[in-house]
């Protein structure tokens, strides 16, 4: 199955690892009117593939669900197929830190688990009361 784009290690990287951090440059959205007010200036185009890069995620246990946006290259990461394909996870599903799980070497595809993000519970956010 082939994908449309991908992100791929220009360098080898060892086990553990920290191989993204989104900490400052993943969007939080401060609430869902701030999104739409986004969204909604944007080109067509651009709307498009901004909803494609967005997820709900709590940054912290029993936290608020949040909006999130990656504008950055982490866009371009692919979820394995299979558990063996997977080679990045997040520190945990509050985190924004991408780790390593095993030595990936230069070249080769960086693949996660978005297991961890919510791509469809948007009514878990106030986005859902303007839908």
């Amino acid at each position: 199955m082939g994908r449309r784009r991908g992100l791929f290690a220009s360098r080898d990287m060892r086990k553990g690892e920290v191989v993204h951090d989104g900490t400052d440059s993943d969007v939080v959205f401060p609430d869902a009117m701030a999104y739409r007010r986004f969204v909604f200036a944007l080109p067509r185009k651009a709307a498009c593939d901004i909803t494609e890069w967005t997820w709900a995620q709590r940054l912290e246990q029993n936290g608020p669900m949040k909006i999130m946006l990656a504008i950055n290259i982490s866009a371009m990461l692919n979820t394995g197929l299979t558990p063996e394909e997977v080679n990045v996870l997040p520190e945990s599903s509050t985190s924004q830190l991408y780790y390593a799980t095993r030595d990936i070497k230069r070249g080769e595809e960086i693949l996660t688990d978005s297991n961890f993000r919510d791509w469809t519970n948007f009514a878990a956010t106030d986005l859902g009361m303007y839908m």
